[in-house]
């Protein structure tokens, strides 16, 4: 895929159904949606995305226009973890994300890295010094994933999903060079 077009297009309503399909697909069920959704659950979720409510910036990742995976950022200031333990220098000058790849044939071929390095690159580094992600500890693909694009570990953090279990977390730190 070296010679690809990788794209980030900012999240719309249009996307609202592919992100249901995406949502109710086993692997990304897993660690990410958590259950079953419907068309109701998507339009009642997502609107405040659209719309910048806490600075929450989403987007569709393509790759030679075909639609792959969502991604999705915030500033850690404005969304701080449980038991987060981190220096105010970071929490002001950082952005946390997460992201899932929705097609299954995708997966498993190293698109995790390039669709993260290329949004650190044009979508995180102008903006931020720091970087920060947190995987549930099973998700291993997330965490070698993160591992494989430069980012540390930092610490273990206990929270609820939004199931309200409880899981823990892996908070990962990458710092812009």
């Amino acid at each position: 895929m070296t010679n690809a077009e990788i794209s980030f297009i900012p999240l719309t309503e249009e996307h609202f159904s592919l992100l249901r399909t995406w949502f109710n697909k086993p692997h990304v069920q897993a660690f990410y949606s958590l259950r079953t959704w419907t068309n109701e659950d998507v339009r009642q979720k997502l609107p405040p995305y659209i719309q910048g409510v806490g600075d929450m910036k989403c987007y569709i990742i393509f790759v030679d226009k075909k639609p792959m995976g969502y991604l999705q950022c915030y500033p850690v200031k404005k969304h701080p973890w449980d038991n987060q333990n981190l220096p105010d220098e970071i929490v002001q000058d950082s952005v946390g994300l997460d992201l899932f790849i929705g097609e299954e044939e995708s997966i498993g071929k190293g698109l995790g890295s390039q669709f993260l390095n290329a949004f650190l690159r044009k979508h995180i580094w102008p903006h931020y010094r720091y970087c920060l992600a947190d995987p549930d500890i099973r998700n291993e693909a997330s965490l070698r994933l993160f591992k494989k694009c430069g980012f540390k570990e930092y610490q273990l953090i206990s929270s609820t999903d939004a199931l309200k279990r409880i899981i823990t977390l892996q908070l990962f730190i990458k710092k812009r060079e």
